[in-house]
């Protein structure tokens, strides 16, 4: 049976060896009493890696800020063709009776965007939220663009889809997203939307 102050001893010992982050082992010995015999003396030491899991994502600028992306339509009134002020009302105008054009031009619309993860698979995808009004463009009039090693999930934000992104394998690029569609179609106003970038390792 064993002591118990020296078995008391010999926990304590361990305990100060386990706080002080060593590895702790086992001791065997061997022993021939004629002493021609071979001896063998083991001792097993378990080595314990944690490597904790990370997945970092960025699109557009760092830190809390979410970029915005705009897009400004123009019209123009045919023959001349001319261009509305920004405010005017009841101004002659040379209008030969045809619809007038409309174009777009796009704001911040290249984005900086990074992804890294050390975990086994990882995924990324997109989302979009609801439209602020109703008669303005749909969700697959918004394309993007991959330049660099990251992929956006889906042609356009109407197919946001599942993309795969690698392990330990630091991915960068832009993307450039443009509005498609038909502008002269829809109708006055201002439509907001968000879209949700999720990458998710697993």
């Amino acid at each position: 049976m064993k002591h118990p102050k020296l078995h008391a001893l010999a926990l304590g010992a361990a305990l100060a060896l386990a706080s002080t982050g060593q590895a702790l082992a086992e001791s065997q010995y061997g022993f021939s009493s004629t002493g021609t015999t071979g001896v063998t003396a083991t001792a097993k030491v378990n080595l314990s890696v944690v490597i904790p899991k990370l997945i970092l994502l960025k699109v557009g600028t760092s830190n809390a800020t979410q970029d915005t992306v705009s897009w400004a339509a123009t019209l123009a009134i045919p023959a001349v063709p001319t261009t509305p002020t920004t405010t005017a009302n009841n101004t002659v105008v040379p209008w030969d009776g045809t619809a007038p054009t409309v174009t777009t031009t796009a704001t911040g619309n290249v984005l900086n965007v990074a992804a890294w993860t050390n975990a086994g698979s990882a995924t990324i995808n997109c989302a979009l939220g609801t439209w602020s009004a109703t008669g303005g463009p749909a969700n697959t009039s918004f394309t993007v663009t991959t330049g660099g090693t990251l992929p956006h999930p889906g042609g356009n934000l109407g197919s946001c889809a599942s993309t795969t992104i690698g392990s330990n394998n630091l991915l960068t690029g832009t993307w450039t997203y443009a509005l498609t569609g038909t502008a002269s179609s829809w109708t006055a106003g201002t439509y907001t939307n968000a879209v949700t970038y999720t990458a998710t390792g697993v």
